[in-house]
């Protein structure tokens, strides 16, 4: 399993993002969570947030894992428990059981400016080549498709 396949939207990046899988994908949202509004509104940069900050947790970043947990409270029980069955084979055994167990207003964590920067400049360049199928609403989606359309036409004359 990889980091994209242990999404709970792998399968609506690889679908036709229709109304249908769009129903689908509303489903797995937690609607008791604050944070859920990123998930319902804006999955493309839910995502980009999501594998940007589950490598850093995979690299050791353990200020990453309070992201990590705040990204799995927007999405239902179930699919937060899909998610960290398919992360024991790329997570350490301490840090699942975190992510289980804990709840992310109880840690601190102190602010990384680089970090911070680098998450927003995934927004934007979209390196995961995250396929939006629907018109980019918002500024970082619309440069999120360049990238992603430019890389695509880069690979291809390779």
């Amino acid at each position: 399993m990889n980091i994209a396949q242990s999404s709970p939207l792998y399968e609506y990046w690889n679908s036709k993002q229709d109304q249908n899988d769009e129903n689908k994908r509303l489903l797995m949202l937690n609607p008791k969570e604050p944070a859920s509004n990123l998930f319902r509104n804006e999955p493309y940069k839910w995502e980009n947030l999501y594998q940007s900050v589950l490598r850093n947790v995979i690299n050791g970043d353990k200020l990453s894992i309070k992201g990590l947990m705040v990204l799995l409270s927007t999405i239902s029980k179930k699919e937060k428990d899909l998610v960290l069955t398919s992360l024991e084979s790329l997570l350490d055994e301490k840090v699942i059981f975190k992510l289980r167990n804990e709840k992310y207003q109880d840690i601190k964590t102190s602010r990384n400016f680089y970090t911070a920067l680098r998450i927003l400049l995934t927004i934007f360049i979209n390196p995961y080549n995250l396929e939006l199928k629907k018109e980019p609403k918002y500024l970082y989606e619309k440069t999120g498709m360049f990238f992603y359309k430019f890389r695509k036409i880069v690979l291809l004359n390779k």
